[in-house]
């Protein structure tokens, strides 16, 4: 205990919050390491102008996801002040925020059968998860972040041709190997890849939209 190492401390108090991540389920079964974090918002805007001029828009906020393997960090460019090594093995965490528009520019071009854009929203967070995390049993490599958030984009316009555009961003919520070890104590503590810090600092806001070729951005 702390105190028995240092007679100056007499009293030692910890506390301890739990984000309680959840294994997710794709296709109706549970992923071997696919999980997701918490509540995510569904948002929307529309703007209509006088002229009858339409704009819709619908998005996620605060949908957190993450694999304790399948991904690494590789083929990216290199120079000489390049320190970071790559790997084909880690835990990837990111807060996917989305956004997506509908290709209705007027109120006359709006569907005359009944369009559930609440079903759609669905539709689009499914497609997203499992872009991101793969099969239930295996699930899927990705070399990066930046190529997994292009292959989701894609996913979406693929199957949702009444979508004219979709932007992604997916910072990193990095989990750092846990190492309290020193020179002066080399085995202070010792993990074996078990123990991980979670951190946002440093991290990359990774952002992109992707838009079909007679889409307006």
């Amino acid at each position: 205990m702390v105190y028995s190492l240092f007679e100056q401390v007499s009293e030692a108090a910890v506390t301890i919050v739990e984000r309680p991540w959840e294994r997710v389920a794709v296709d109706g079964k549970p992923h071997s390491h696919g999980f997701k974090l918490g509540s995510e918002k569904h948002t929307t805007e529309v703007t209509v102008k006088k002229s009858g001029s339409l704009l819709i828009n619908s998005g996620i906020q605060g949908y957190s996801l993450l694999k304790t393997t399948q991904s690494g960090f590789e083929g990216f460019m290199r120079d000489r002040y390049t320190l970071l090594p790559e790997t084909r093995e880690r835990i990837v965490a990111t807060e996917v925020t989305a956004w997506w528009r509908y290709p209705f520019e007027h109120i006359s071009q709006l569907p005359s059968k009944p369009f559930c854009f609440t079903q759609r929203y669905q539709d689009v967070k499914k497609v997203l998860a499992d872009t991101f995390f793969g099969p239930s049993d295996v699930g899927v490599y990705s070399p990066s972040v930046q190529n997994t958030l292009y292959l989701m984009a894609r996913e979406v316009l693929t199957r949702f041709p009444d979508i004219a555009s979709v932007q992604l961003r997916m910072p990193n919520l990095h989990f750092l190997p846990v190492n309290l070890g020193g020179k002066e104590n080399p085995g202070l503590v010792k993990f074996a890849d078990d123990v991980y810090m979670p951190t946002d600092e440093p991290h990359g806001t990774i952002e992109a939209t992707l838009s079909r070729a007679n889409s307006k951005l």
